[in-house]
Order: structure tokens, then sequence, then C-alpha cells
């Protein structure tokens, strides 16, 4: 078999770059520092990298969810902590204000500090958190919560909580809604309130109880104040008084006359409405077993003017009575809702351990997978510069071996 110079000439060649390429590889991954540096240096710890990368990356992005839910937590906590210091304080001016040893004027001033507390109260409620969100706003993250319309105070969110994933299939409720929070407060007897007034001219100016047995009796309907046609009361405004559930007039209250400001009182309840009706316009007075912590606060800085213990004491007892027991319950929701703030901290807690416990382990194994063995990849270097220069080396003298040599 004959091997003509041109073979040997092209085999060398090939070997010898074959093992610069080797060489040059080695050295292009000590440069890297990384065992994998292109997918045909292992298509299987490829194809796992892109699985592990995109692991690590969901991993880290739970744990960015995981630090704005605990810094939301710890804000919404922190101002509940407030808001029951706030109601603690009101507490004990209230205690205070009915010891007995009080002056008309002592009551007066007691009042100023309440207001003072109240005011508190409602700057705590439109707190905003570090994205310029209002906390208690529900889903209206941009919305005042709690606006004051006249001495009402009217919830202008709604009632849902904002969720952040903070794991495949785990969900944290970011806020509370200030409806249950602040204006569902649980009280032991039914109490009114203005539900809706649908009308362009008219003005529901105060709501009282007169009789509570009677509006316990009424309870749970509503009090639907429709107004007439005119021709129904010989061409003056008129109204009929009616149960919202099937609409019968309520103690034969049907085409009153109407007077504004004039007194109007039914199932137990006396309203003063303002204004100018028109034909089809409507009140609802809503009744329920809650009531809104600015009502008890505000109720209470009014009455401490309004009622005289030595002329009504009564009316003051139930005054001081119904207050503690509100806040008390105002105090036991907020108790309870920090408990569940609190649980969900918990969670938010271990779901971050979970993930940086599984992100060091996608860490190590990616490492194993690609990162490079420098004390390995040097050796191997070695050997094969130094079998790369051997091969150039025989290389020079194997071309050097010729007839044609030996004949001169």
């Amino acid at each position: 078999m004959r091997i003509s110079s041109f073979q040997i000439h092209s085999q060398a060649s090939e070997r010898l770059q074959a093992l610069g390429a080797d060489a040059a590889k080695t050295q292009e991954r000590i440069s890297h520092g990384k065992r994998l540096v292109t997918p045909s240096d292992d298509p299987v710890g490829a194809a796992r990298l892109v699985g592990i990368n995109q692991e690590l990356r969901a991993r880290a992005q739970f744990i960015k969810n995981v630090d704005s839910v605990d810094a939301q937590l710890a804000l919404e906590d922190s101002t509940l902590q407030q808001v029951t210091e706030t109601i603690q304080r009101v507490q004990e001016l209230v205690i205070q204000a009915g010891s007995g040893v009080q002056s008309m004027e002592d009551r007066s001033f007691i009042a100023v500090e309440i207001e003072a507390r109240f005011e508190e109260l409602m700057s705590l409620v439109n707190s905003k958190d570090a994205h310029g969100q209002f906390l208690f706003s529900g889903f209206q993250g941009e919305q005042v919560p709690f606006v004051q319309q006249g001495e009402t105070v009217v919830y202008r969110g709604d009632a849902g909580t904002r969720s952040v994933q903070i794991d495949r299939g785990q969900y944290v409720a970011l806020n509370d809604s200030g409806q249950e929070l602040f204006m569902r407060v649980p009280v032991a007897e039914a109490r009114p309130t203005v539900g809706s007034v649908n009308a362009v001219d008219l003005n529901v100016a105060t709501v009282e109880v007169i009789d509570q047995q009677a509006l316990e009796a009424f309870y749970p309907d509503k009090l639907v104040v429709e107004f007439n046609e005119l021709a129904a009361a010989s061409g003056s405004p008129n109204y009929t008084v009616r149960r919202q559930s099937d609409l019968r007039p309520v103690d034969g209250l049907e085409n009153v006359p109407y007077a504004s400001g004039g007194i109007i009182a039914a199932a137990g309840l006396q309203l003063q409405i303002t204004g100018t009706p028109q034909a089809g316009d409507s009140v609802v007075i809503d009744t329920s077993r809650h009531q809104s912590i600015f009502e008890t606060v505000q109720g209470i800085a009014d009455g401490l003017r309004e009622v005289d213990p030595s002329v009504q004491p009564e009316s003051f007892r139930d005054l001081i009575d119904d207050t503690i027991d509100g806040l008390n319950s105002a105090t036991e929701v907020l108790l309870q809702v920090r408990a569940d703030v609190g649980s969900r901290f918990n969670s938010v807690s271990a779901a971050k351990d979970r993930h940086l416990d599984l992100e060091l382990q996608l860490q190590s194994l990616r490492s194993e997978i690609e990162d490079l063995d420098f004390a390995e990849a040097v050796s191997d270097l070695s050997f094969q510069s130094f079998v790369l220069e051997a091969a150039q080396q025989s290389f020079v003298r194997i071309s050097d071996l010729s007839l044609f040599n030996r004949l001169r």
C-alpha cells in the first residue's frame, strides 16, 4: 500500500487542527469559567439548564412578591395598631366623662379631645402605602376610602381585597377592606343608617331611634320614603312610607303632606328630610346591627355637649354604655383582623424560606452542570498542549522523510 506525501500532509494537518481545537476549547472554558459554554458541549445538560434557569427566575419573582407583601402587611399592622390605640384613648375619655364628677364644661373639654382623636382616626384610615395606594379602599387603590359629608362619614371604596401570588397556587391578601373594618362594627341593638337618597334636591338631616322595641320588630327590613304625584294629596307634595320587602305602607303613612324639615316618625325611627322633592324621589333608611366606628366616636362627642346627666340621667347613661360597647366591638374587630394579618405574615415567611431553600438547591444543581473544575481543566490544557507540540514536532520529522533527500 502506497502512502503519498499528500496523504501524509493531509492527515497530519487534520490531526493538528483537531488537537488545536481541543486545546482552544479548553482555553475557552477556562476563560469563561464554565464547563458548558455552548449547548453543543452537552445537549442534555443544556436542556436541564434551561429548566433550572426558568425556575430560578420564577423563585426570584416570588421572593420579590413576598418582600412586597411583607412590607405591606407590616404597614397595615402598624396602622391598625395606631387605630386601636386611638380607640382606646377615646374609651378612656368616655369613661372619664361618665365618672359623675365632671361638670358640663369639663365634658365639653373632653368632647374637644375626642374630636381631635376623630380627626386622627380619619387620617389613619386614609393611609397610603409605599406605592401611593390607599390601604383600606379595597380594589379602588387610588380612591380616597373615607370622606366626610356633613356629619356623616361615607365609604367610597369597595369590599374587595387585593391578592399577590407568593408561590404556585398560593395567594395572600395584600390589604383589608375598610368597609368591614370600620363601617360594619357589630352592635347589640338595631341601628338606622341612610341607605340612599334618590333625589336631586333632598337631604336627610337626622335619623334617630325613638322606640328601640319597635325598631327591633321592624329589623332587618328597610324603610322607604316615596314621594308621590301632587294629585295624591290635593296638589301638595306628599309621601308614603313603605317597607322595602313587600312595599306595604308602614304605620298608615300613605299620601302624607310633606313639609321641608318636618318630622317623619315610623317603625321606631324619627327622621327629618329637607329640600324640595319631585314625584318619584325616594329615601331609603337601612337597618342593621352594625355601626361605623365614626358614628360611635362622633356620637359621643356630640352627646357630651348635648346630654346633661342632671336632666337626662338615663339618656346619658345609655350614651356612655352604648359608646363603650361600640368601642369594645370596634377593638375586637381590629384584633381579629390583626390576628389574620399575623397568620398571613407566617404564611409569607414560610413561603420565603421555601423559596430560598429551593433557590440554593437549584443553584447547586446548576453549578454541577455548567461550572468548570479549574484544576482538571488546567491539567487537560497542559496535556493537550503537550500532545499538540509533540504532534507538531513529529510532523516536522515525518515531512522531512523523502527519497530525494537520500539521493542528494
